[in-house]
């Protein structure tokens, strides 16, 4: 009995044995599976991508090449310029009409080189300018790889012609006026220091144009005044009317363009200079600034007039008395009243005649319609806004000047 079971145990033992055995090879076969497997699949992928870098090697390759061919067969890239430049006129070609309009063919020398301009190609309107040999003209060239391509007449040089007129005019007034046309001339050059050095830039840097052109009339006022007719009590009494009339001038142009609704957008300049300076600019504004600037100079003119008719009342007879050298230097300024009303008119006809022949000869507007257009309404505005103040200004400057008589 007991033999057999210690030979049971022993087999069972046996059995043990080589089930773990059994068990150690499948664990060892299942390893070597795994193993096999994963380096399989690693050679695929390597190879894999070998395969795929030598795909994107010959791409690349090929890609290059057509760049290089595109690059090779594809034109260089072109420049294009514009200068503007002068020349001079070295001969006349052809002076003829074509197409109803006189057009001209001439060579200019310039620092680039001759040139043969025709003016039909860029004066399709016809020649404005009467050219001859040796005048000076402004040419528009377009380059190409800094070659010049087209040339343009823009302009004549004018700019020595008019600095010879400007000394004729100073001379003239010099001759003339003697010391006190010299001392308008000095205030002439003051009034354009203060359009240009103040009036203008403020403007244009935002400041409010009624006011800028306000301090600035005043300014020109008091310098051209005093240096025309002197540092007297007289000039000083004008001086004030016209500060008054300027007041005048301000109040009727607010008050005349509100009632009109003008915008102040009417002319082509007005509408490029709102649309390039933006918000900077109040159009409405300057256009009132403008009204004001016509006005000023027509103050001095009225002011210095009247106060030097009551000087001349007081010489010819020292016993008049204030009353009476007002109403008589109201006579006298009745008579200004009309030719200055008659001049403002004309005046700003004048500036306005290209746009009244525009509307009265090439339009089909009604007569109430081509008032009510606002090009024209700001004209007619301009006209009695200033009038109406200088008017005024008459008896106010002559109200002034009596104050010259001492009790």
């Amino acid at each position: 009995m007991k033999d057999r079971t210690v030979k049971s145990f022993h087999v069972l033992n046996s059995l043990i044995l080589y089930s773990c055995m059994i068990k150690k090879i499948v664990q060892i076969g299942l390893l070597t599976c795994v193993f096999f497997s994963f380096s399989f699949s690693f050679s695929r992928i390597e190879a894999q991508t070998e395969v795929n870098s030598t795909f994107d090697q010959s791409v690349g390759a090929e890609f290059s090449a057509q760049t290089e061919a595109i690059n090779e067969n594809q034109e260089p890239q072109t420049t294009t310029d514009t200068v503007e430049i002068k020349g001079i006129v070295t001969k006349i070609v052809s002076d003829k009409e074509v197409d109803q309009n006189r057009q001209m063919v001439f060579e200019v020398g310039t620092s680039m080189g001759d040139f043969t301009i025709d003016t039909s190609k860029s004066l399709v309107e016809g020649m404005r300018y009467n050219l001859k040999p040796g005048n000076k003209v402004y040419l528009q060239i377009i380059t190409v790889n800094g070659e010049a391509d087209q040339v343009f007449l823009v302009d004549v040089v004018r700019t020595t012609a008019l600095f010879w007129l400007t000394i004729f005019f100073a001379v003239m007034i010099v001759i003339i006026g003697l010391w006190r046309g010299l001392s308008s001339l000095l205030g002439l050059a003051i009034t354009l220091a203060i359009l240009f050095g103040f009036i203008v830039p403020m403007i244009l840097h935002g400041s409010d144009a009624v006011f800028v052109t306000i301090v600035g009339s005043i300014l020109i006022l008091a310098v051209n005044m005093h240096l025309s007719h002197g540092f007297n009590k007289g000039t000083m009494l004008a001086f004030a009317s016209t500060v008054v009339g300027l007041v005048l001038v301000v109040i009727f142009a607010k008050l005349f363009v509100g009632v009109a609704n003008l915008s102040g957008l009417a002319s082509e300049d007005a509408v490029l200079l709102y649309l390039q300076a933006g918000n900077v600019i109040v159009p409405k504004g300057v256009l009132l600034s403008a009204i004001i600037l016509g006005a000023v100079g027509v103050l001095d003119d009225i002011a210095i007039t009247q106060g030097e008719t009551v000087v001349e009342l007081i010489e010819a007879n020292e016993n008049l008395d204030r009353k009476e050298l007002f109403v008589r230097s109201m006579r006298v300024g009745r008579h200004h009243i009309a030719s200055t009303v008659n001049t403002l008119v004309l005046a700003y006809t004048g500036v306005a005649l290209p746009l009244l022949l525009l509307f009265v000869g090439h339009s089909e507007i009604a007569g109430l319609r081509f008032i009510n257009q606002e090009q024209v309404a700001e004209e007619i505005v301009r006209t009695l806004a200033g009038t109406m103040a200088l008017v005024l200004t008459v008896p106010i400057s002559s109200w002034f000047a009596t104050f010259i008589k001492k009790r």
